[in-house]
């Protein structure tokens, strides 16, 4: 073991004598430096290893690396970078890839030699770490979205942020996050592309406008409708991103459709509805009103439902709604209990009281996550 640690230490005294030669650190200073690191060498020559030691010697050569970069910048020394940075984070490199070769099941090592990668711009080093990271914990859905996004966003790789989210959904079928953002990202690239054609002036062919109109996505949507069936808290999500884009219309359209007559009976899908009219005011004509628009599909809705629980939670939407275009802070508590004037204002400007169901009635609705239930009382216009 001495053997070792002595053959270690001795390839670092060229290091510390440039450190010392060129005045960033005292003599005794790198003797402390060396007695730190042969420690830490011993540690690391222990039969039974120990993540924490590990851990240790990394943070210590990250923090001397930071001290090195402080000390240049006092001084105004940038020369021999190769003989002393460049050494400290080999040497990082070093022991992160000895700790994830004996604990490749700690997520934590692995991130935090991704977060190193990425404060040196390592951008090849990254992405061959995300996906070695990923060969392990493959049941992560988070961890797959990181990746496709680090790929998509920093790296400005299209292919390979598509290659992580299709890996990630055949090991994941069923992550809506994964399914979503799948989606989300193929608008954007059809976006990107639309732009740059658009900047360079360049005609269009049939392969570009099938990805200029969206189309990958629109099959995206459609797989992921097979993968996670008959789900409308999922279908409902595809709304709002398909708002974000322009050249998606048609398919809001369809999406919507399908809303109305597959799942008429579900106050969520109705929900959905009503708000896409106040997330693109842009295409109202002048004499459209997005509030009226919003408040007649929940109107619709009254009128649609059969039965009073559905009914009841659909008030409640609408109650929600009204609040919050008032007050964001708005509680359902304060709503409910009609305890807030802003909640009174809003049923009595969208005439939310004169579209109750005729006569009093009183529905119970459990709302909120505390589990009590509250009662909301609908009032016959005139009452």
């Amino acid at each position: 073991m001495a053997e070792y640690v002595e053959q270690s230490t001795e390839e670092m005294l060229p290091e510390l004598e440039q450190m010392c030669r060129v005045g960033l650190f005292t003599k005794k200073e790198t003797s402390k430096i060396l007695e730190k690191r042969k420690g830490h060498e011993y540690k690391l020559r222990r039969k039974q290893k120990q993540k924490e030691d590990f851990l240790q010697y990394i943070q210590y050569e990250t923090n001397l690396l930071a001290l090195v970069r402080k000390r240049r910048d006092r001084t105004g020394y940038t020369h021999k970078k190769i003989e002393i940075d460049n050494n400290i984070t080999s040497r990082i490199h070093r022991l992160f890839k000895l700790a994830l070769y004996r604990f490749p099941e700690d997520l934590k090592l692995w991130l935090s030699y991704i977060a190193f990668a990425k404060q040196l711009k390592a951008l090849d080093l990254i992405s061959r770490q995300y996906s070695k990271m990923l060969a392990v914990h493959d049941k992560k859905p988070d961890l797959w979205l990181s990746a496709a996004k680090w790929e998509f966003e920093d790296n400005n790789n299209s292919d390979n942020a598509r290659k992580l989210l299709q890996r990630g959904l055949r090991f994941n079928p069923e992550a809506r996050k994964l399914w979503l953002e799948y989606y989300r990202m193929e608008l954007l690239y059809a976006e990107k592309t639309r732009k740059r054609r658009e900047l360079l002036e360049l005609g269009e062919d049939e392969n570009s406008d099938t990805v200029l109109s969206g189309q990958v996505a629109f099959v995206v949507f459609d797989q992921a409708r097979q993968a996670i069936p008959d789900d409308v808290s999922f279908l409902v999500q595809f709304l709002p991103i398909c708002q974000l884009f322009d050249f998606t219309k048609d398919h809001e359209a369809d999406i919507c459709k399908e809303l109305k007559e597959k799942y008429s009976e579900e106050p969520l899908a109705w929900d959905a509805l009503a708000k896409r009219h106040l997330g693109r005011k842009e295409d109202l004509t002048v004499t459209d009103n997005p509030e009226k628009l919003f408040h007649d599909v929940y109107m619709d809705a009254i009128s649609t439902l059969n039965s009073a629980h559905p009914i009841a939670q659909c008030w409640n939407r609408i109650l929600k709604a009204f609040a919050n275009s008032w007050d964001p802070d708005e509680t359902p508590q304060n709503m409910v209990s009609h305890q807030d004037p802003n909640c009174l204002q809003a049923m009595h400007d969208f005439k939310a009281i004169q579209l109750c169901l005729p006569g009093e009635m009183a529905w119970d609705m459990p709302i909120g996550q505390d589990g009590r239930t509250y009662i909301l009382v609908l009032i016959e216009p005139g009452k």
